[in-house]
């Protein structure tokens, strides 16, 4: 990287800092608790920063593109959270397997990977769906996870 792209990189980098403290300041001083809850903006952020670098590189490495969208899935339902309650979690935690599942098939999509990404991305979403769906009727048919899965690996064997 040239000496002046560095600089304007740091440069942004201060400029974004300085905001953000001065931001977390107000809110401290005059007692605002409002400005705290945005934290997971900075994670969208660094999310759309690996984004970035994916985008800019030559080589294509899904590393960076799986992340990226990993976390700026993760700071959409971190800010969810913070404006309604952090209990939540208890119900939408099949959410961060969804969240892999999506950053995978990403991956899959924009990286021209081999087939069976997109099929691992897909299969984390179902089994996503499949605890969101077996958790709302009852958290006693956890089990049943298990059963679906062998039915699955059963049937994709067979199909081989």
């Amino acid at each position: 990287m040239p000496k002046t792209e560095k600089q304007t990189s740091y440069g942004r980098l201060a400029i974004l800092l300085f905001i953000i403290g001065a931001l977390l300041g107000i809110d401290s001083v005059l007692h605002l608790s409002f400005v705290y809850k945005l934290w997971p903006l900075v994670i969208t952020m660094l999310g759309i920063g690996f984004i970035g670098i994916f985008k800019t590189r030559d080589r294509k490495e899904a590393l960076y593109l799986t992340v990226g969208i990993y976390l700026v899935c993760f700071s959409g339902l971190a800010l969810w959270c913070d404006f309604t309650h952090w209990g939540s979690l208890k119900m939408l935690w099949p959410l961060f397997v969804a969240f892999l599942g999506i950053a995978v098939t990403g991956a899959y999509l924009f990286c021209r990977k081999k087939r069976t990404w997109l099929l691992i991305g897909l299969l984390l979403i179902s089994t996503s769906v499949v605890f969101f769906l077996v958790f709302s009727i009852s958290q006693d048919l956890w089990w049943t996870v298990f059963l679906l899965a062998g039915l699955s690996v059963w049937i994709a064997e067979r199909d081989r």
